[in-house]
């Protein structure tokens, strides 16, 4: 009877050892610059590296540019080629989450911005969509879904509109509705021959600056 209960311990304390062993294969740990041991796992960031654990609390380390995220949406993505933050842009407006601009060969950039509306209950994100949506220059608002073009990028599908098509500039929209916001990328881009008949927007190369960075965009 000894030598049962004997072998039983030998059993579970190799058991116990070789899951420990594996779980730090799995999961094995390194030292920040504080000292602190850190399991060493990795985040992809939207440009497709990878970032590890750090500091005090292990917490993961921001993705570097071109990446960017917000916080408050729990969205990243790459920047464009050519466009940098402008953190003068954002003032007291909550649903502005961010601009980036670009040299364009006028006084006024290219710019993609980014805003987050909420979706108030007993409404829908197509309610939210369409009271949130201005046809310039005539200040007209779309009176139904109908209006909007379905452009499915990397797996999501946005609500695409041209906002503006006037003055050398044109301005588009891809809105994205989630469970409790709906998420507003729109790009302004200048030097546009906008009486061109046979101009196609969606191969305006900002407007496809803006889908590139749609293709990148990771949501929570």
């Amino acid at each position: 009877m000894k030598q049962l209960i004997a072998l039983t311990l030998v059993l579970v304390v190799i058991g116990i050892g070789g899951f420990m062993y594996r779980n730090a294969l799995e999961h094995p740990t390194v030292l920040s610059p504080e000292g602190v041991a850190c399991t060493q796992e990795a985040r992809l960031c939207p440009d497709g590296s990878s970032i590890g654990r750090t500091g005090q609390s292990c917490t993961f380390s921001p993705c570097p540019l071109p990446n960017a995220e917000d916080a408050t949406t729990h969205i990243g993505f790459v920047i464009p080629e050519g466009y940098r933050a402008n953190a003068d842009a954002i003032g007291a407006d909550e649903t502005l989450r961010a601009v980036f601009d670009k040299p364009s060969k006028g006084e006024l950039p290219h710019s993609i911005i980014i805003r987050a509306y909420p979706i108030p209950e007993g409404k829908t994100g197509e309610a939210v969509i369409l009271s949130h949506t201005m046809l310039e220059p005539s200040g007209n608002t779309p009176t139904n879904m109908k209006e909007f073009s379905p452009v499915l990028i990397n797996g999501r599908t946005y609500q695409s509109i041209t906002l503006e098509r006037f003055e050398g500039q044109v301005h588009s929209a891809y809105y994205l509705v989630r469970a409790t916001d709906v998420l507003k990328f729109e790009v302004l881009e200048k030097d546009v021959d906008w009486t061109n008949p046979k101009l196609v927007v969606g191969n305006l190369p900002e407007h496809k600056a803006l889908q590139a960075l749609l293709a990148t965009l990771q949501t929570q």
